[in-house]
């Protein structure tokens, strides 16, 4: 789970009148990471979170999203996918602002009788329209993200307990959860939660009464393992 685009819930608004209200986004989005300075490599077996340094410069690079919008009046409610990924936001927006809430299936899920980590964050939008077609935007969030780390062919880091045989899914407060490198032939994915604060700018030109497209930049900074993070996505909008 990653923010969705920001450009896409200020394009639904825009298109309130539009398709019943309703708009479709397709996206394409780049990720990449880079961990600081700050960021030390811990010793194996340690149970720290810093045993993934090497983990965020590698998780999966790319995300393929779908997502449904729906405008009445001055309030969204949107439904969509990140990879199979299902999440909902939630605002309301007007001509020059707008402010954007959004969780995934977390909310309630629960994993081995606890309830999985909570998923989501918030996103305030500024806008203005230099022409009716083309709309130009800056926008700020706060989130607890999940990225996937596919492990696979050679030293890769992973989660176990000394009383188990087989590998285990850490909690970020299970400190009976350690970390081990092991040799892998075959990618495995692994999932992992950090908070992150950011920014970005995006960019929509609306080709004619059905399409639009649209491009994302957005940087922001890892708390949890002192990484920055950059991610470009680029959208197509039908409504």
């Amino acid at each position: 789970m990653r923010p969705p685009s920001a450009g896409a819930f200020m394009s639904a608004y825009q298109n309130r009148d539009s398709m019943g209200g309703f708009i479709f986004d397709v996206s394409f989005t780049k990720y990449t990471a880079s961990t600081s300075d700050s960021a030390l490599q811990a010793t194996e077996n340690e149970h720290s979170t810093s045993v993934w340094e090497d983990v965020v410069e590698q998780e999966s690079p790319f995300d393929f999203g779908l997502s449904i919008l729906h405008f009445k009046n001055h309030l969204g409610l949107g439904f969509g996918f990140q990879f199979l990924n299902p999440y909902i936001s939630l605002g309301a927006a007007f001509d020059h602002f707008g402010i954007m809430g959004w969780t995934d299936w977390r909310l309630i899920a629960v994993c081995d009788g606890k309830p999985e980590a909570f998923r989501g964050g918030i996103s305030v939008m500024e806008q203005i329209s230099p022409t009716p077609n083309l709309s130009v935007g800056l926008f700020q969030f706060a989130s607890r993200s999940e990225a996937l780390y596919m492990a696979g062919g050679g030293d890769v880091w992973v989660p176990y307990k000394n009383d188990d045989s087989e590998p285990y899914s850490c909690w970020d407060d299970d400190t009976d959860c350690f970390w081990k490198k092991e040799k892998s032939d075959f990618a495995e994915p692994y999932y992992y939660g950090f908070i992150e604060f950011g920014g970005g700018t995006y960019v929509r030109y609306k080709m004619n009464s059905v399409f639009g497209l649209g491009l994302e930049f957005r940087y922001s900074y890892d708390v949890t393992y002192k990484a920055n993070r950059l991610a470009f996505t680029m959208n197509l909008f039908l409504g």
